[in-house]
């Protein structure tokens, strides 16, 4: 009996917490959604209309781009809406599936890791170098550490379906 309210417990948690996370990011990636086809609008009409594109349309663009996919990794992580393949699982034993979810979302997240990581070690690179963007001079290495903590909180969220996932089988 409290075992089965700890779960409850924890599930009420789990889902505040994404609850949270959603209304955090969601705003953030449409936003920045926007701001992706605001510009490339008007760097076409721009461009076609008045034979002037966008100074720096495409380096805001790329910015943007990596916004939405690397907020859309922690919503998409936070959802369990990664492409999954089944074609094994009608032949697994139900007994068997936690094992299977767990060892998956193992290597996911040693996965994530290494990204995250790698993306540091590049953030950190760019930033001793000074690069910046060719017209703006936007330096590079903010957006890349976003990158690199982006990674890191979907594997941390990994983690957590990992945990969830164990609880919720005992």
């Amino acid at each position: 009996m409290v075992e089965s309210e700890n779960n409850n417990i924890q599930a009420g948690l789990w889902n505040r917490f994404l609850r949270i996370l959603h209304r955090l990011i969601e705003p953030l990636v449409s936003i920045a959604l926007f701001t992706m086809m605001a510009l490339t609008f008007v760097d076409v009409i721009g461009r076609y209309l008045f034979n002037s594109p966008v100074v720096g349309g495409l380096e805001l663009t790329e910015f943007s781009m990596a916004i939405v996919i690397f907020l859309g990794l922690v919503l998409l992580t936070a959802q369990e809406g990664h492409v999954t393949v089944d074609l094994l699982d009608s032949f697994i034993p139900d007994r068997i599936k936690t094992a299977q979810k767990v060892l998956i979302n193992i290597v996911n997240a040693a996965v994530m890791v290494v990204i995250s990581w790698q993306l540091w070690i590049k953030a950190k690179d760019v930033a001793e170098y000074g690069d910046r963007t060719e017209f703006l001079m936007i330096p590079l290495s903010p957006l890349i550490y976003f990158m690199s903590i982006m990674t890191g909180i979907s594997c941390l969220i990994l983690f957590f379906i990992m945990i969830n996932s164990l609880n919720m089988e005992k």
